[in-house]
């Protein structure tokens, strides 16, 4: 059974690439490479559904921010979003030890992308000479087929590897860590989450005072005990008042100019 998990660990984590064959960005590295969906995912494959999306929902939010400028990849999702969240459902981790797991891992995966990314442009070469050739076959085998070929043996192949035997023993490992490494890997794993928060908050906040908002939210989850529709219903409520606020205050500015 865990061979046949492992195997459709591997199948996802090569699916979850930037250079899938099914819309390679749109679908793969913009979807399927999520943790949250690979969370969801590697929860149907283990059968604990409630627990991957769990582990997928806190480690989606360390890597809330992540975008891809100039195709600079800060970590590869892929490899958080399946051998990863595998690993993690199979050892049955809790949530910080599962992300210490995942940035871990993410970096090791962007190493591998980037090696993946300076081959395929051999295979780039070998599809020039095949059409000055006029080789369509081959020109199609060098676009088609040999990078997927390499992707399922340098993604699929490790996620594969790292699920089937790791899992049988990182249970043993994570038993054997001094406490110190283990409050420290918990630790790490309280923070990461916090950051991925606060780089979006940078990134997409207009005016700091905007902050106070996003305050607000915590404040009324954690402290007032509000459902998400019940907050909803307050932040519509907020937002059409703060909106109206600023329209006025346009209106009166014409209106003195």
């Amino acid at each position: 059974m865990l061979a046949l998990q492992a195997i459709l660990v591997g199948l996802f984590c090569w699916l979850g690439s930037v250079c899938t064959p099914f819309m390679g960005f749109t679908l793969g590295w913009y979807v399927l490479s999520r943790p949250l969906i690979g969370g969801l995912i590697c929860g149907i494959i283990f059968g604990d559904i409630p627990q991957g999306i769990l582990l997928g929902a806190v480690v989606q939010t360390a890597y809330l921010a992540v975008v891809t400028p100039g195709g600079a990849f800060p970590a590869e999702l892929g490899f958080i979003a399946y051998p990863a969240m595998g690993l993690a459902l199979a050892a049955k981790m809790d949530t910080g030890m599962a992300i210490a797991l995942a940035a871990s891992i993410g970096v090791l995966g962007t190493f591998i992308l980037n090696f993946t990314l300076a081959i395929n442009s051999v295979f780039n070469g070998m599809g020039d000479r095949a059409l000055e050739r006029g080789d369509e076959a081959g020109f199609k085998r060098a676009h088609l087929l040999y990078p997927q070929l390499l992707q399922l043996i340098v993604r699929g192949v490790p996620a594969f590897l790292a699920v089937y035997f790791g899992a049988q023993y990182i249970e043993g490992i994570i038993a054997s860590l001094p406490e110190f490494v283990i409050t420290g890997l918990l630790a790490l794993g309280g923070l990461l989450p916090a950051v991925g928060i606060a780089t979006l908050l940078f990134q997409s906040v207009k005016e700091r005072y905007f902050i106070l908002f996003f305050l607000f939210g915590f404040v009324a989850i954690v402290g007032l005990k509000l459902s998400i529709i019940q907050l909803t219903i307050v932040a519509l409520v907020l937002a059409f008042l703060f909106y109206r606020s600023t329209v006025n205050d346009a209106k009166e500015k014409e209106e003195v100019l």
